[in-house]
């Protein structure tokens, strides 16, 4: 079947076979990682009994055991007093690689500068999904182009590549500019942080 794609599109069609094969392999990635996680929280359940008796370092460990984030033990016992301290410890540790927390005064900052401006934040979470459609607009109009003919065969392998680069800076966008908007939301509703 795929020597009669390649035959059909005289060639064409080999980029596209070869993303979507490697994007078959990255889903199975995915799903393993899935299985590992739902293992993770088995044992953490398994860890967490009788978790007064233990220091610091185990409760550090055994929330980024579950969460996937080494939060800090002081504030993972502030979360933990919370009405909902299953909610608060996965969002602040799905938002902890956007914030930080000074070890002498255990004051929580964002970790980039520009980002401890409010309005700087909302422009990144409102510019970025622009910059997702821009990208993938372009993604698709050379992907089209590629296909229909637009590109001499010199240059098709170089289109290609900019089709691939063009999605992964689409996703990329789409991705940072979701993290982000989870990771000011869960800092204003569990930390108190503006």
């Amino acid at each position: 079947m795929i020597e009669k794609l390649l035959d059909f599109g005289n060639g064409k069609f080999v980029i596209p076979l070869v993303v979507v094969m490697a994007g078959v392999t990255m889903a199975k990635g995915a799903f393993s990682l899935v299985r590992s996680r739902s293992q993770d929280r088995r044992d953490f359940l398994d860890l967490f009994r009788g978790h007064e008796a233990q220091n610091d370092l185990w409760i550090s460990v055994a929330v980024r055991h579950v969460f996937g984030a080494y939060l800090p033990s002081s504030l993972i016992r502030q979360l933990m007093s919370s009405p909902q301290p299953g909610r608060a410890l996965l969002e602040v540790a799905n938002a902890w690689d956007f914030l930080d927390m000074d070890e002498e005064t255990e004051e929580l900052a964002w970790r980039r500068k520009i980002f401890r401006t409010p309005w700087k934040r909302k422009l990144a979470i409102w510019v970025l999904p622009i910059l997702y459609f821009l990208c993938a607009s372009v993604s698709l109009y050379l992907a089209y182009l590629c296909l229909t003919g637009g590109f001499e065969a010199k240059t098709l392998l170089i289109a290609w590549t900019y089709v691939v680069l063009s999605a992964i800076g689409a996703l990329a966008a789409l991705s940072y500019g979701d993290n982000l908007k989870n990771a000011d939301r869960a800092a204003s509703r569990w930390l108190g942080m503006t």
